[in-house]
C-alpha cells in the first residue's frame, strides 16, 4: 500500500510538466481506484505524439475464500498520429498481471464543445490470445457560478476474447469543478470473467487535470 501511495504522489509531482493530464484517486467502499491518462505531442503543433494510461485498484480484501479479489493494474502506451482534428491512430502495448504484455493497436474518435467531451475508442490486442475492446467517455461540465462547474462524467470499458467476456465495467462520476479541481461522488460497476461476476464500488473522488 505504501508504495502504490508513494507511486501516486510521485506521479502528482512529476506530471506537472505534461500536458492535459487528468489524474483521479477514489476511495472506496471496496477498493482505492487510482487512474491517469497523458497524452503529449513530440512536438509543438505536430500530428505524432506519445500517450500513457494507467488504473490502479487496491482492495481492501485480496482473499477470495472471504470474498475478495486480486489487486489489479492495467498500463497502456503508445505512439500516436492524428489523421485528422477528430481522429487518432495509436499503436502500443498493453499490460496486466494477466495477460503480460501484447500489442495494442487503437483508433481514438474524440469530439469537444463547450460544456461536453466525448471519446470513444475501439481497440485490438494481439498475443497467444487476442481480445477486442471498445472504451467510451462522456463528460458534461457546464457553469454553474462564475467559479464552479457542474462535473459529470460516464466512462465504460468491455473486453472480450476468443472464450467471451473477459472484463467490463461503467464508472460514474458526479460532482464540482472548482479551480480546475473536480470532487465528488462515484460508482463503479465490474464485471468479470465469462460468467460475469459483478461487484459495484461506490465512494468519493478527487480530480485534477495537470
Amino acid at each position: 500500500m505504501k508504495k502504490i501511495l508513494m507511486a501516486i504522489l510521485l506521479f502528482f509531482t512529476g506530471a506537472i510538466h505534461a500536458q492535459n493530464v487528468p489524474v483521479e484517486l477514489m476511495l472506496g467502499n471496496e477498493y482505492l481506484n487510482y487512474q491517469h491518462s497523458i497524452h503529449r505531442k513530440i512536438a509543438t503543433g505536430s500530428r505524432f505524439g506519445w500517450m500513457h494510461i494507467s488504473n490502479m485498484v487496491r482492495r481492501y480484501e485480496t482473499n477470495t475464500l472471504k470474498g475478495g479479489r486480486p489487486n489489479e493494474m492495467m498500463n497502456q502506451g503508445y505512439l500516436t498520429v492524428r489523421i485528422h482534428p477528430k481522429i487518432t491512430f495509436m499503436g502500443g502495448f498493453f499490460y496486466t498481471p494477466v495477460t503480460d504484455i501484447k500489442v495494442s493497436l487503437v483508433t481514438q474518435f474524440a469530439h469537444k464543445t463547450k460544456n461536453w467531451f466525448m471519446i470513444v475508442s475501439p481497440r485490438f490486442d494481439a498475443g497467444k490470445k487476442n481480445a477486442y475492446e471498445l472504451f467510451g467517455l462522456l463528460e458534461y461540465q457546464p457553469t454553474l457560478t462564475t467559479k464552479t462547474k457542474l462535473y459529470s462524467r460516464f466512462q465504460f470499458m468491455t473486453n472480450h476474447g476468443n472464450s467471451g467476456h473477459n472484463r467490463s465495467y461503467q464508472q460514474l462520476r458526479i460532482g464540482i469543478d472548482k479551480k480546475a479541481i473536480q470532487f465528488g461522488i462515484g460508482i463503479t460497476i465490474d464485471q468479470y470473467g465469462t460468467s460475469t461476476d459483478i461487484t459495484t464500488n461506490s465512494g468519493l473522488f478527487i480530480r485534477k487535470l495537470m
